[in-house]
């Protein structure tokens, strides 16, 4: 059984959403309506907003290109190319900060009509931005994860398109753990120890823990986005601590692993251990559709740098959005499910692009 009430997951995730939208919106100093937001902006730029007549030069200093994620992140900034009349010069740090510093005193000299930077470390990428993209007095936009201690807008940036910050986190674990009407014992898996994004992921578990008093965490470990390291986490978990009935992950393809560790203790997933991803991924979607999972949580990696694009179109046009652009107010989200949650109940109104 997903749920004790059938209404539970629909009605959390709104509520979630409202709460993480307002909380955007109060971070960077507006009204909670998604009418005045930044994203409300770019959106309504998009729709109406005339390309370059001449062909500007963008620079795309992003973290990876090489995963499902980051293909997508590529398919979505080529695509705001093709509409917007910008040409753009990949530079690729593959997660190592001291690589994109080389790229950023690169590209800070390379004559470029706007930047945008998906940072590979939050403190880091924020330094990288003052010292050396401020100088060019060319707008800068920043995709992926907030930085410099910002939980989202970074002020002086043209803008901000992510999803993935501590208000989204809090939002999954919050999910999985108001599911524990009981007493229920429960396992985590994360990502890279001592990433920006792990770092989220274990702070919203103990804002999670400390909300709900139901909630025992026994297991909380990295898994590297790897489903093989995932399973051996989780396996080893029940083996020491065989009633955990709540397991939450931070990536689709990661809980694979942790479907098959359930699995092969002879338990069923779903029913005796209720399985929480995050990505929002067709094949996520399909496990959450079969009953596998319990839940997954949208992430929009082709839109966050197709509008990350857009809000560097409008900068250089003179139109810069200045804010957070919350991904849960896009489209996909808004005119789909309604909240970046997904149960069995509304997994149908969204359309994962990978």
């Amino acid at each position: 059984m997903l749920y004790e009430n059938s209404n539970h997951a629909a009605s959390v995730g709104r509520s979630l959403f409202v709460a993480v939208a307002s909380t955007a919106a109060m971070a960077i100093g507006t009204v909670a309506h998604a009418e005045d937001s930044a994203a409300a902006k770019t959106i309504a730029f998009d729709n109406n907003g005339a390309p370059f007549a001449e062909t500007m030069k963008f620079a795309y200093l992003t973290e990876c290109v090489q995963n499902s994620y980051c293909q997508q992140r590529l398919r979505g900034i080529e695509d705001a190319a093709a509409k917007f009349n910008f040409e753009f010069q990949i530079f690729d740090a593959n997660f190592n900060p001291a690589e994109q510093l080389k790229q950023v005193q690169n590209a800070s000299v390379g004559n470029f009509d706007a930047y945008i930077l998906g940072p590979t470390a939050a403190a880091q990428s924020c330094n990288m931005w003052k010292q050396f993209l401020v100088p060019t007095g060319k707008p800068v936009v920043t995709i992926d994860l907030p930085m410099c201690g910002d939980i989202d807008y970074t002020e002086g940036l043209a803008g901000t398109v992510t999803m993935q910050r501590q208000g989204y986190f809090d939002a999954h674990v919050d999910n999985a753990f108001a599911s524990c009407t009981e007493p229920c014992e429960v396992a985590a898996v994360g990502g890279f120890l001592g990433s920006d994004l792990y770092n989220l992921w274990t702070q919203a578990i103990k804002n999670g823990a400390e909300k709900h008093p139901n909630v025992t965490v026994v297991v909380e470990q990295p898994g590297n986005f790897d489903p093989g390291t995932a399973l051996r986490v989780i396996q080893d978990g029940l083996l020491a601590h065989p009633n955990i009935s709540v397991v939450i992950s931070s990536w689709d393809d990661m809980t694979r692993g942790v479907e098959q560790a359930v699995t092969s203790s002879g338990k069923m997933a779903g029913k005796d251990v209720r399985i929480y991803s995050v990505g929002g991924t067709k094949d996520g979607i399909a496990r959450v559709k079969s009953g596998s999972y319990s839940g997954t949580t949208i992430l929009l990696p082709y839109e966050e740098s197709y509008y990350g694009a857009v809000a560097a179109v409008m900068a250089v046009q003179g139109e810069a959005p200045n804010g957070y652009i919350d991904e849960a107010l896009l489209p996909a989200v808004v005119d789909g499910p309604g909240t970046v949650l997904l149960d069995a109940g509304n997994a149908d109104s969204f359309q994962p692009r990978f």
